[in-house]
């Protein structure tokens, strides 16, 4: 009678199927009664205030951050104060749509310039768009605007990282589990 060898093919599918397995099962080996449901468990993050952010045209469309303001939730704006003196307000949706597009298209606004699109994006506007990065201080008009408005950058952090991570701290299949025995140095 000839015996019948595994072919590597079929080798490389039942590890895989037992290792997806062995992943699977991780989840289930957690001693504690709790729920699974460690996303939104009842912490409520308050929203960060909203800003308000002045820009003023110095040349034609050279523009530099001339002032930023916090202001309560929702009521974001962008005041854009022109060479020739005209004033134009970007609030509510039209603020929202101009926003969205600079984020999409964020790669043409980081490499530098001072249109408009690339000032917006590094204030705290962009700052609230999601853009990560500290602010340049070069799109300001002077520092002490950017440096007005450094606790609420770390207030949208913090926002940040609050609302999008469990509470407990733990996610995914290595959650982490309690067991009987001690670790560390002592026990």
């Amino acid at each position: 009678m000839k015996k019948r060898y595994l072919t590597i093919g079929d080798f490389k599918r039942n590890a895989f199927i037992v290792a997806a397995a062995a992943c699977m099962g991780l989840t289930s080996c957690d001693n504690n009664n709790r729920t699974n449901n460690d996303w939104g468990s009842g912490e409520t993050v308050a929203t960060p205030d909203g800003i308000i952010t002045e820009l003023t045209e110095e040349a034609p469309d050279q523009w530099k951050i001339t002032d930023e303001r916090t202001t309560a939730p929702g009521q974001s704006m962008a005041i854009l104060k022109y060479n020739d003196g005209r004033v134009d307000t970007l609030q509510g949706l039209a603020l929202e749509n101009r926003m969205r597009d600079i984020a999409n298209n964020q790669s043409t606004y980081q490499q530098g310039g001072f249109g408009l699109g690339s000032v917006l994006w590094w204030s705290g506007m962009g700052y609230m768009a999601g853009r990560m990065m500290a602010p340049r201080a070069g799109y300001y008009a002077n520092p002490g605007v950017m440096q007005r408005t450094e606790a609420w950058r770390q207030n949208v952090q913090t926002y940040r990282q609050r609302s999008t991570a469990p509470s407990s701290g733990r996610s995914g299949y290595f959650r982490g589990r309690s067991s009987g025995r001690s670790s560390g140095f002592g026990g």
